[in-house]
């Protein structure tokens, strides 16, 4: 039931009554503003910035919002001047507004000052004019109290507590901190009231400074919060659609060419076929593994199939700490023996030699210090001054891929090398079954027979 519907008019033989009793609460002055057209009035206890109740005035006509307002704040006066003695939580149960707490003061015989700016019977319209508010006999629109703003923040974790579990441990880390960077620029808005503009804005924040791909996964994660929270009743309606950057989308990685990649390979063999750094750098190059996926291999991913012989590695997240970036990363690469000059006869020592020594893992350093090695000392003094900004690790994954588009491998086959979700129906349905010996072929006529011929 409305609220206009269940209280009496306010009339100027109540406003005008004189209560000696000192209020437990002093209300202040209320303050009219808009948010997407539409007017609120926002009362709070005096002094106070936290002890404050929204109310929506359902209406983007300001006379009939300040008609809704001077009835509403009557009512809140009549209520105040019967119950001196209610203090601001005794106020908000009446009146449904939320998140206050006692404020009281000295007594003082000035009405403005004991009772608070509300009582100033001088308070005016929401544009700061003096012209007295109108009373209406009857409200011209409903009021609706707002419970305590529902920010990016507190969606985030209600998303988290229900979603958090599904994602990997790895996973669910990038998106808390990708809340949290959202969070921040969004601030105090209120998400049940927020506009196209808010986000647009949203965006431009986020772009000083970031990449643009860095900004569309922040804003990739903004969605996925506000469907949820649509879906589940927690925002009306969310603004995001069609909201990230189309430009500047290019990635600052650049390919290898292709006698770069040799020169690569050609540093790796210089060093000891003991030390990890070697493999890192030249099974990224043979394989386009992703660096991460490289680093976490262990002895139980290199493998030998079947009849045919073939050397494989298994990229996969089977074992603690391992993941992948989606299901399609998970596949089986060949190891092409002689690509670029690479040694699988020494590769295979340094296998087992790791199996000997007891040692699971493959890797002798950590997936961020072998990412710091490779793109600030290794790439550089094997590339001399060819080197160039954008050439890191993961150019040898653009390398790769361009090649086997530039030789025409068909669309399927290069997605399971590189462990692409692909999009297209061919690979969704038939890519994930590719033969390895298949695959094999393919990058043995790319890595060995094309250099062969001068291709």
């Amino acid at each position: 039931m409305s609220t206009f519907a269940v209280q009496p008019a306010v009339t100027s033989t109540v406003t005008n009554l004189v209560v000696p009793v000192r209020p437990t609460t002093r209300l202040a002055k209320p303050y009219h503003y808009r948010r997407n057209g539409i007017y609120y009035v926002r009362l709070r206890a005096t002094g106070s910035t936290t002890e404050a109740a929204a109310v929506s005035l359902k209406t983007c006509n300001r006379r009939d919002a300040l008609d809704a307002s001077e009835q509403l704040t009557g009512f809140v006066r009549a209520f105040h001047l019967e119950n001196p003695e209610a203090p601001w939580s005794k106020l908000k149960e009446h009146f449904r507004v939320v998140s206050v707490e006692l404020f009281e003061i000295e007594r003082d015989g000035d009405v403005t000052r004991v009772w608070g700016g509300l009582h100033d019977s001088n308070s005016g319209p929401a544009d700061g004019s003096t012209r007295p508010l109108k009373s209406v006999e009857r409200a011209p629109v409903s009021l609706s109290v707002l419970a305590p703003a529902m920010t990016f923040e507190a969606l985030s974790a209600l998303y988290l507590a229900d979603r958090g579990q599904d994602q990997k441990a790895s996973t669910l880390k990038e998106t808390q901190i990708c809340h949290r960077v959202i969070s921040t620029a969004l601030g105090e808005l209120d998400m049940r009231t927020h506009s196209r503009a808010d986000l647009v804005a949203l965006r431009d924040r986020l772009s000083g400074g970031r990449m643009p791909s860095t900004v569309n996964k922040l804003i990739v994660k903004l969605s996925a919060v506000l469907a949820w929270s649509v879906e589940n009743g927690h925002i009306p309606k969310s603004y995001d659609k069609k909201l990230k950057l189309t430009k500047g989308l290019e990635s600052s990685r650049k390919a290898f060419t292709q006698d770069q990649v040799g020169k690569l390979v050609a540093y790796s063999n210089t060093l000891p076929e003991t030390s990890w750094k070697r493999w890192l750098l030249s099974l990224g190059a043979i394989t386009g593994g992703r660096l991460n996926e490289i680093s976490q291999l262990t002895v139980s991913d290199v493998q030998i199939l079947g009849e045919s012989g073939i050397t494989v590695i298994h990229i996969n997240e089977d074992g603690e700490g391992k993941s992948i970036k989606n299901k399609r990363s998970e596949r089986r690469v060949p190891l092409t023996d002689g690509a670029y000059g690479f040694d699988l006869a020494a590769f295979s020592r340094y296998v087992e030699a790791c199996k000997l020594s007891g040692s699971e893992s493959l890797a002798q350093i950590g997936y961020r210090p072998g990412g710091e090695w490779a793109n600030q000392q290794a790439i550089p003094a094997a590339l001399g001054e060819s080197f160039g900004p954008g050439l890191t690790f993961h150019s040898m994954r653009h390398s790769l891929a361009s090649l086997m588009q530039a030789r025409g491998v068909p669309t399927a086959y290069a997605q399971a090398v590189m462990g692409h979700a692909s999009g297209t129906i061919t690979f969704d349905v038939y890519g994930s079954g590719v033969p390895v010996e298949t695959l094999a072929n393919v990058l043995k006529e790319l890595f060995v027979e094309g250099s062969e011929t001068g291709d």
